[in-house]
């Protein structure tokens, strides 16, 4: 029968990645210890011991802890931080989250529940995107 035939034609990792199906996952158990850096996004389920700074989105899941200063495009919280957070467009300390450092973005989320130690520095978005919200305003 046809439905237990395996199927011969997978994309590549390499396709893959380049369509912008990736993401590198630190699995629940793992330490990694060190700087992170990369183009796609990271999830981060286990514990991170350095610097981490990648081009995409960070995700720190319930079981996550990150301990060092985080930058990515946007940063979603539901773990632990202890360190400095930087995104280019938002944070998002989800209900569950703990965040023990300063935060810098855009743009500010922080859900019922979270806790957070530290001050926040909210600054304006890229030059073009400013230009629209100005547009838009009227101003």
């Amino acid at each position: 029968m046809s439905i237990f035939r395996r199927q011969e034609s997978r994309p590549s990792a390499g396709a893959a990645a380049a369509a912008g199906a990736e993401h590198t996952l630190i699995a629940a158990g793992s330490l990694v210890r060190g700087e992170i850096s990369g183009l796609t996004e990271l999830v981060v389920e286990g514990r991170v011991e350095g610097e981490v700074r990648v081009d995409a989105g960070v995700a720190i899941g319930p079981r996550g802890e990150i301990v060092g200063p985080v930058r990515g495009r946007t940063v979603r919280i539901a773990g632990r931080v202890v360190g400095r957070v930087e995104a280019e467009e938002r944070v998002e300390l989800l209900p569950e989250g703990c965040l023990e450092g300063d935060i810098s973005a855009p743009r500010i989320v922080v859900g019922e529940g979270a806790f957070f130690k530290g001050v926040v520095e909210m600054r304006a978005q890229e030059h073009g995107q400013d230009e629209r919200q100005r547009d838009e305003r009227g101003g």
